[in-house]
């Protein structure tokens, strides 16, 4: 039983700090990308004026709530879902190697706005243009950081800590 509590303390402190630090790491690398980072001020300058025209509706709150909603589904759909996902199936599988962990993560994340607009109905047969790839890339980096880190902690760190106990 105490094993067992071990495990998923160290997995919960794992996925916390992997989860966090890409958290910090995706705003940080959209701004040092030229093309990521002007179409993240276009999308936030046009959040600020949804935001003016709902204030003069008489909801000065209302587009910043909106704004503030996409910032954070953004964050758990790439920073979040994917390494929770890769963290249950490798669980339950027993993968214990990085490149799951990794590249399983960073593929998701990529993944995740045509995940988004499957789920939406609005799946587009369209190659991506370059500024797509571009925060595909950016995704995929971020999950990838997710997973390294969470396998870094919760699973080579228990692969050790298993192997000193024996």
């Amino acid at each position: 039983m105490g094993r067992l509590l071990r495990r998923i303390l160290v997995m919960g402190f794992g996925f916390l700090l992997a989860a966090s630090c890409s958290a910090l790491f995706l705003p940080l690398a959209a701004l040092t990308d030229a093309t990521v980072r002007e179409a993240g001020f276009e999308a936030v300058i046009g959040g600020f004026f949804v935001m003016l025209d709902t204030a003069r509706d008489g909801d000065p709150t209302a587009g910043l709530e909106a704004l503030g909603f996409v910032f954070w589904a953004i964050l758990i759909a790439v920073c979040v879902a994917p390494l929770a996902l890769t963290a249950l199936v490798g669980e339950i599988a027993g993968a214990r190697g990085w490149s799951w962990y990794v590249g399983a993560t960073g593929f998701l994340a990529a993944a995740s706005p045509w995940i988004a607009r499957g789920a939406r109905a609005r799946a587009s047969a369209h190659p991506p243009s370059q500024t797509e790839a571009r925060v595909l890339g950016l995704f995929f980096l971020t999950g990838a950081l997710a997973g390294f880190l969470y396998w870094l902690v919760a699973v080579r760190g228990e692969a050790r800590a298993e192997s000193r106990s024996r």
